[in-house]
C-alpha cells in the first residue's frame, strides 16, 4: 500500500519545465485566442494540485477518524475503569487469598521443619552423649583430601620400582613395588581412620579406636621390615612367575622380618634401609590422613550434613512460600496502582489527540494554501513564458486561476473537538472522584503487606513449627510399636 506523505513543495520544482512549455506552445500559436478552455498543460497540472490537495484531505480526515476512535474509546473506557474500581474499592479477598496460598504449602513446610527437627534432637544428641563443644571439623571434598594419598601411592610405587627391580627390570620392579605401596600405606590410612573411634564416650568404642594405634605402630614396623627384607631376597628370584620360588624368598623375608621385635634384623644394603624409612614416613602420613577424612568424632559429620541439609529445605520452604505471599500481594497492589494510573493515562492520550485535532487542521489549510501558491507560481511561469513569445492575443481565461485551497473541508475538526473535550471532561470527574479512595485503598494494602509479611507470616511459621513438633512426638510414640 503506498504511502501518503504531507506535501513539500513538489509543484514549486517544475516551475522551469512549464516556463519552457509555455515558451515552445508560443511558437506554435497556441494555446489559440479562441480557446475556451485551458490546454492539456494546465489541466495536467491542475490535476496534479488537485491530487495534492485531496492527499491533504484525506491526511486530515485520518487524524479526524483517529481522533474519533479514541474520544468513543475513552468514554467507553470511562463505564469500564468506574466498574473496575468498584470492584477493587470493595475487594476484599486479600486476607482468604493469603490464607489459601499459607495452606496449601503448610505440609510440605510442616514436613520440612519436622525433618529439622529430628536432624537437630540427633545433632544435639549425638554432642552430649559424646562430651562435644566443639563444630565438626570435615574436609569439604573427601576426593581431595584422599588425592594425597592417591599422589604418595604413585610416587612410592614409582621409587619402590626402583628398589624391587631383578631379571625382569623395572616392570617386574613397579608390580611389586605397588602392591607394598597399596599394603602399606592402605591398611595405615584404615587404621587411621578407625583411629578416630577412641573419641566416642562408648567404652567399647574407644577401647577399639585406642587399639588401632599400637596395631598401626607394630603392623607398620613389621610390615616395612618385611617389605625391606623381601627386597634383597626378591633380586635373587630368577623367575618371578615361580610360585615356589615367590615363596621362598617371601618365607626368607618374613623370618628376617620378625626378628625386628627383638632388635635382630638386618638391613641387606643401603636401599634397603631407605625402602624401609620411607615406608615409615609414607605410613605416617596415610594413618594423619585416615584419621583427619573425617571429623574426629565418628558420626558426628553425617549428623551435621543432614543437619544442614535439613535446615537449606525448611528455609527453601519458607523462601517459597514467602515469596508467593510477596506475589500475592504484589498483584493486589498493582492491580490498585494501574487502577489508579489509568485515568491519569487517558488525560494525556486525549490531551495529546485535542492537540493532533488543532495541528491537523492549521496543517491542512496551511498546506493546501501552500499547494495553491505554487500552483499559480507554476501557471504564470507557463503563461507569461507563452505571452512573452507569442504574436496573437492570449486567451481570455488567461485572466483566471482557479481557486483550489476551497475545495479542502476542516469543519470535521470542530465535531472531533467536541467529542475529545467530552470524554476528556469524563475522564477527569472519574479521576477526580476516585483519586482519594484510591490513594487510600494502596494505602491499606500496604499496611497490611507489611503486617502480613511480618505479624501473619511469624505466626504462620510459629503455628508450623509447633505442628512439626506434635509430629515428630509422635512419630516417637508410633515406633515402638512399629518394631
Amino acid at each position: 500500500m503506498q504511502t501518503i506523505s504531507a506535501y513539500a513543495g513538489q509543484l514549486s520544482l517544475r516551475i522551469e519545465e512549464y516556463r519552457g512549455h509555455g515558451q515552445k506552445e508560443a511558437t506554435k500559436h497556441r494555446p489559440a485566442t479562441n480557446a475556451a478552455h485551458p490546454d492539456n498543460h494546465e489541466i495536467t497540472l491542475k490535476s496534479q494540485a488537485e491530487s495534492l490537495i485531496a492527499n491533504e484531505q484525506l491526511l486530515f480526515d485520518t487524524s479526524i477518524t483517529e481522533a474519533m476512535r479514541v474520544a468513543h474509546e475513552a468514554t467507553g473506557k470511562v463505564i469500564e475503569l468506574r466498574s473496575e474500581i468498584d470492584q477493587a474499592l470493595t475487594d476484599d479477598t486479600l486476607d482468604s487469598q493469603v490464607e489459601a496460598d499459607l495452606s496449601n504449602d503448610r505440609n510440605s513446610l510442616v514436613q520440612a521443619t519436622a525433618s529439622r527437627i529430628t536432624a537437630e534432637v540427633e545433632w544435639r544428641g549425638f554432642r552430649a552423649a559424646n562430651s562435644i563443644t566443639d563444630s565438626p571439623r570435615y574436609p569439604e571434598s573427601q576426593i581431595w583430601h584422599w588425592s594425597l594419598i592417591v599422589a604418595f601411592v604413585f610416587i612410592e610405587t614409582l621409587v619402590n620400582a626402583f628398589f624391587y627391580q631383578n631379571n625382569n627390570g623395572l616392570i617386574g620392579g613397579f608390580i611389586v613395588a605397588a602392591a607394598v605401596a597399596s599394603v602399606n600405606m592402605g591398611s595405615a590410612a584404615i587404621l587411621g581412620t578407625l583411629f578416630r573411634r577412641k573419641n566416642l564416650a562408648d567404652p567399647v568404642q574407644k577401647y577399639f579406636g585406642w587399639a588401632c594405634l599400637p596395631i598401626f605402630f607394630l603392623l607398620t614396623v613389621f610390615c616395612n621390615a618385611l617389605f625391606s627384607a623381601f627386597r634383597s631376597a626378591y633380586e635373587s628370584v630368577i623367575d618371578p612367575s615361580d610360585t615356589g620360588e615367590m615363596a621362598v624368598a617371601f618365607r626368607s623375608a618374613w623370618e628376617e622380618a620378625a626378628g625386628i621385635f627383638v632388635f635382630d634384623f638386618h638391613f641387606g644394603d643401603f636401599s634397603s634401609f631407605l625402602l624401609f624409612m620411607s615406608g615409615i614416613i609414607l605410613s605416617g602420613i596415610a594413618f594423619w590422613k585416615g584419621y583427619t577424612s573425617d571429623d574426629p568424632y565418628p558420626g558426628y559429620s553425617d549428623r551435621d550434613r543432614r543437619l544442614k541439609a535439613a535446615k537449606m529445605n525448611e528455609e527453601q520452604a519458607q523462601e517459597r512460600i514467602k515469596q508467593k505471599l510477596k506475589d500475592s500481594l504484589f498483584s493486589h497492589r498493582s492491580r490498585v496502582q494501574g487502577l489508579a494510573a489509568q485515568p491519569g493515562t487517558q488525560i494525556a492520550l486525549l490531551s495529546r489527540r485535542i492537540a493532533d485535532v488543532s495541528h491537523a487542521q492549521q496543517g491542512l489549510v496551511s498546506r493546501a494554501e501552500a499547494i495553491e501558491r505554487d500552483h499559480h507560481l507554476v501557471l504564470d511561469s507557463y503563461r507569461h513564458a507563452n505571452l512573452a513569445v507569442r504574436g496573437t492575443e492570449p486567451p481570455e481565461y488567461f485572466a483566471r486561476k482557479p481557486d483550489l485551497a476551497a475545495k479542502i473541508n476542516a469543519n470535521s475538526a470542530e465535531n472531533a473537538h467536541v467529542e475529545l473535550r467530552q470524554a476528556l471532561a469524563e475522564v477527569e470527574t472519574l479521576q477526580g472522584t476516585y483519586r482519594d479512595a484510591l490513594n487510600e485503598k494502596l494505602k491499606l494494602l500496604q499496611e497490611r503487606a507489611s503486617q502480613i509479611l511480618s505479624d501473619t507470616y511469624e505466626k504462620f511459621v510459629e503455628a508450623v513449627r509447633k505442628e512439626a513438633q506434635q509430629l515428630v512426638q509422635q512419630d516417637i510414640q508410633i515406633m515402638p510399636a512399629q518394631k
